[in-house]
C-alpha cells in the first residue's frame, strides 16, 4: 500500500468518526444549555432534586424542602373539569399528582384517552406527535402550577409492557423532555406504572432521562405492590418508590404492614415515596379512621404519602365525591410541613410503650430539639386509657404538647424535666381513641450526660 492510499484510508475513518460525533452532538444539542424555567410561586419556584445533604428529602433551588402528599389523577391532560381537579386536590393538602402523558385507563367508563404521538391507538404513527395534545397538556401544567401543585409525570402506561418494541422512542424522550421539562412544577420523571419488566429497556429510559434533563430531576418507575421499594440500587432510580395497594382490613396490620413497609422503604439511603396507595372498595381500604393512621405511619416514619381514591380514576371529574378519610390529609399534611420535617430522622429510643394495644412511631431531630410521637391503636375505636409511657431524653427541659391528628387542636400542654438518657422519665399519656400526636420540645438543653457505668 502505498502513502497515498494509506492517507486516504486514515482519512476516510477520520472523517466517519467527525460524522459520528457530529451526530451524537447534534441528537444532544437541545441539552446543552439549560433552558429558561418556567416557575411558579412557592414551592414550585424551581424544581426539586434529591437534597445532598438530606438525601431523604427534596430541595430546590430556593433551599425550600418538599413534603408530598401525592394523589392520582391519572386523566388530568384529558379531563372535562382540570381546574375541578386541581381545586379538590388542593383543598386536601396535595401538592402534586401523578399523570399520565401515555394512557386509556378506565377507557370503558371514562372514554378519555391521552395520545401523545400521531394517528389514533389503533392505527398510530409513531413518527409524528399529537400536538393539539401536547399544546394541551402544556396549558395544563401551567394551571397545575398556578395552584401551587406538582405533576409526577408517567411516561408509559397502558402500552407499558410493548414500549419496547415501539419505533421513535427516543424522539418521545427528547420531546417530553424539552417541552415539558421546562416547567418548575414537573417534579418527576416515572418510566412505567406497576410494570418492571423489559428491564433494559426501562434502563435506557432511566438513564437517559438522568443524564438529560438539564435540570436533574428524580426519574422512577413502580411495581405493583411489595413489602419494600422497587430498583433502589439502580443509580437513575432517585427515589425509593413502593406501592400499597392495600387495605383497612385485618390482614394488612397497621404495625406489621404499612409501619414495616414505610421502613423498609426508607432504608435505601432516598427519598421514600409510596406514590399509590389503596383506594376504597376496589383495595377494600374502605375505613377513613385506618387511612388516616395510615398517612400518619408513614410521615411519622419520615416517607411520603399519596392519596389513591376513585375520585382520581374513574371518577376524576366527580365533583360532589369524595373518598373515605380524605378530610383527614390536609390536616397531616399541615402538621409535618409546619416542622422542620427534613432534618428529622426516625427514632427509636425516646419513647417506650407500657401497653401492648398500641404502638409508637417517633421522627426527632438529632439534637432532640423538637422530636414528634404518633401513638396508634391497632384497632379502630380502641381506647387507650391509663397509659404511663417512659420517655428517654438528653438532659434538660421539655414542652410535651398532645394534639388530636384529626382536627390538629391541642389536648394537653405539659413539661418534663429530663435527667439524661439514662434515666428515663414518666409520662401521663391522656386517655386517647384511635390515635395521638406527641410534640416534645426541648426549652432547656444542660450539659449532657453519658449513662451511668458507660464512662
Amino acid at each position: 500500500m502505498n502513502l497515498f492510499n494509506l492517507l486516504n484510508k486514515y482519512t476516510v475513518a477520520i472523517l466517519f468518526m467527525l460524522t459520528i460525533f457530529a451526530c451524537n452532538q447534534d441528537s444532544h444539542k437541545n441539552f446543552q444549555q439549560k433552558p429558561e424555567l418556567i416557575s411558579f410561586a412557592s414551592p414550585w419556584t424551581s424544581a426539586f432534586i434529591v437534597d445532598s445533604l438530606y438525601p431523604h428529602h427534596f430541595v430546590n433551588n430556593e433551599g425550600e424542602h418538599l413534603l408530598i402528599l401525592n394523589k392520582t389523577a391519572w386523566a388530568y391532560f384529558k379531563s372535562e373539569d382540570p381546574e375541578g381537579v386541581l381545586k379538590r386536590a388542593k383543598d386536601q393538602g396535595v401538592n402534586v399528582i401523578r399523570v399520565c402523558l401515555e394512557g386509556a385507563l378506565y377507557f370503558e367508563t371514562l372514554g378519555m384517552d391521552s395520545w401523545p404521538w400521531g394517528g389514533t391507538r389503533e392505527n398510530p404513527d409513531f413518527s409524528k406527535f399529537n400536538e393539539p395534545y401536547w399544546d394541551e397538556v402544556e396549558r395544563r401544567i401551567q394551571l397545575a402550577g398556578k395552584y401551587g401543585i406538582g405533576i409526577d409525570l408517567n411516561l408509559y402506561n397502558s402500552l407499558s409492557r410493548k414500549a419496547h418494541e415501539l419505533p421513535y422512542q427516543k424522539e418521545y424522550w427528547d420531546e417530553t423532555i424539552n417541552r415539558l421539562g421546562k416547567y418548575s412544577n414537573i417534579f418527576t420523571w416515572e418510566i412505567m406504572n406497576e410494570y418492571l419488566g423489559d428491564e433494559r429497556f426501562q434502563d435506557s429510559v432511566g438513564n437517559y432521562f438522568y443524564k438529560n434533563d438539564p435540570f436533574k430531576r428524580p426519574v422512577i418507575t413502580s411495581a405493583g405492590t411489595t413489602d419494600d421499594a422497587c430498583w433502589p440500587q439502580k443509580e437513575w432510580m432517585g427515589i425509593s418508590i413502593v406501592h400499597t395497594c392495600t387495605g383497612s382490613t385485618a390482614e394488612y396490620d397497621l404495625k406489621d404492614w404499612y409501619f414495616s413497609v414505610a421502613q423498609n422503604s426508607r432504608s435505601h439511603g432516598k427519598p421514600a415515596f409510596n406514590n399509590e396507595s389503596g383506594r376504597e372498595i376496589r383495595h377494600k381500604n374502605d375505613d377513613p379512621i385506618h387511612r388516616r393512621k395510615q398517612a400518619w405511619i408513614w410521615y411519622t416514619a419520615g416517607c411520603h404519602w399519596t392519596w389513591h381514591s376513585w375520585e382520581g380514576c374513574e371518577g376524576i371529574d366527580d365533583a360532589s365525591y369524595r373518598g373515605p378519610g380524605q378530610e383527614f390529609m390536609k390536616p397531616v399534611t399541615d402538621f409535618f410541613r409546619s416542622l422542620p420535617f427534613w432534618e428529622m430522622d426516625p427514632n427509636f429510643t425516646i419513647y417506650n410503650a407500657t401497653s401492648s394495644e398500641y404502638f409508637s412511631v417517633t421522627l426527632a431531630e438529632p439534637s432532640r430539639k423538637i422530636n414528634i410521637v404518633y401513638l396508634c391503636s391497632l384497632e379502630t375505636g380502641k381506647h387507650i386509657t391509663d397509659e404511663v409511657a417512659n420517655v428517654r431524653l438528653p438532659n434538660g427541659g421539655f414542652k410535651i404538647s398532645f394534639i388530636n391528628p384529626s382536627t390538629l387542636d391541642t389536648l394537653k400542654v405539659a413539661e418534663l424535666q429530663s435527667k439524661g438518657l439514662g434515666k428515663p422519665s414518666p409520662l401521663q399519656i391522656p386517655d386517647f381513641m384511635d390515635d395521638l400526636a406527641i410534640v416534645i420540645e426541648r426549652t432547656q438543653a444542660k450539659k449532657q450526660t453519658v449513662i451511668e457505668g458507660t464512662e
